[in-house]
């Protein structure tokens, strides 16, 4: 059986980073997945779709320079601050795959089992092989969060946000969404554009929105909001700045601060196409679903502790997303088993190794051990280049 020093499953943002940095340092290895699926996705459902972060903070790491989305979408003629299209990010991460890292394999992994100190990994297309290291860079893809309520019913008439694949196929259908954030408020503005009836289910008592920053400020104002890869502020400039900052930290202080960093918003460029044209049921949640002739009946809990119902064609969870190590299906049971947790997310030590040698995480599963940088692109350039300088050193102690 063959072999090679180590194997990275994923090919977006940050599997095609870490692949282009341990090409530039000699390392052997293979990546497996379809570049950009995730956001190819999202872009193909359609409608005007952005990403919520700034495009100066959403760069593909490259071991040499002229590689960043900037410059990518400049000669182009394409936004280069915000708001930034899927469609053109997921071009540019194409782009990049095609000048940095053509070797992509686009076969699905099926298998990483363990034995004696190797990984032996079997792929979709029946290929086995054996692998010193193996690097998860999976995104969210397969940690899709539905609250308890809705995940019982069929998908026929229940999806999560992230797992639309046309929005058009809900024209003339009544949508219930559920959730306030940027995915929610998106996908409810998406589906009255595309010709349905969507309402929105939200538990608070207002939707926040972020407000419009202009790069021309005043000295003052840079000084006391400096702009930033993870956002505008004080807070969001260290996270971007001192990346590695967090990890040392206690976990259940950074765990916390995972959770609570960023809430619930949308974009201020999304509000237009949703304040008075989309209901909205203020402090409610599901308490409650029942199919029924082909439709959903949602009993709702109000803050007030009555109930209501609204009979719909579908629901639509804006609920985000929840890393659980057990949902990756593609690894062992012993090799699961063996991770060890921070509540379901793997515990990484500051190489972004599990507790099984030889296995790690990049991307937004590394978050509960990183930080909350670490659930975006702007986290791929400071995790590639630890990981890649760390599998430098032990594939050559491995020689």
């Amino acid at each position: 059986m063959s072999r090679t020093a180590a194997v990275i499953i994923g090919a977006g943002p940050y599997g095609l980073s870490l692949s282009a940095h341990l090409a530039a340092r000699g390392i052997k290895h293979r990546i497996f997945g379809r570049p950009m699926q995730f956001w190819d996705r999202i872009a193909d459902a359609g409608g005007e779709r952005y990403l919520k972060s700034y495009c100066f903070g959403t760069n593909i790491s490259a071991p040499n320079s002229g590689y960043s989305f900037a410059e990518y979408s400049k000669p182009r003629d394409l936004e280069t601050f915000e708001p930034c299209s899927m469609a053109q990010f997921a071009a540019y991460g194409h782009w990049f795959q095609q000048h940095n890292v053509p070797w992509v394999e686009p076969v699905e992994v099926e298998l990483v089992d363990r034995n004696e100190g190797e990984f032996d990994i079997t792929l979709a297309n029946g290929q086995r092989f054996g692998a010193s290291n193996v690097v998860i860079a999976t995104g969210l893809a397969g940690f899709a969060y539905v609250p308890e309520e809705v995940a019982a019913l069929p998908s026929a008439v229940a999806t999560h946000t992230g797992e639309v694949t046309r929005f058009d196929v809900f024209k003339g259908l009544d949508i219930a969404v559920i959730g306030a954030g940027q995915s929610a408020l998106e996908a409810a503005a998406l589906l009255r554009e595309a010709g349905a009836r969507p309402q929105l289910l939200v538990r608070e008592d207002s939707v926040l929105w972020q407000t419009r920053v202009s790069l021309k400020r005043s000295f003052w104002r840079r000084l006391r909001s400096p702009i930033s890869g993870l956002g505008t502020g004080p807070k969001a400039w260290l996270l971007t700045n001192f990346p590695g900052a967090m990890h040392p930290m206690p976990a259940k202080w950074r765990i916390d601060f995972v959770k609570k960093h960023l809430p619930a918003e949308g974009a201020w460029w999304l509000r237009d196409r949703v304040e008075n044209k989309i209901p909205i049921h203020f402090g409610v949640t599901v308490a409650k679903t029942l199919e029924n002739n082909a439709r959903v009946l949602l009993e709702l809990r109000h803050k007030d502790g009555s109930r209501s119902q609204l009979v719909v064609d579908h629901i639509i969870a804006g609920s985000g997303y929840d890393v659980n190590v057990d949902r990756l299906e593609f690894l062992g049971a012993k090799v699961r088993s063996a991770i060890e947790r921070l509540e379901r997310a793997p515990r990484l030590n500051a190489s972004f190794g599990t507790s099984v040698p030889g296995l790690y995480f990049i991307g937004p599963a590394s978050a509960m051990s990183f930080g909350p940088l670490f659930r975006f692109v702007v986290g791929a350039e400071y995790s590639v280049r630890v990981l890649a300088a760390h599998l430098a050193k032990r594939t050559s102690l491995a020689r």
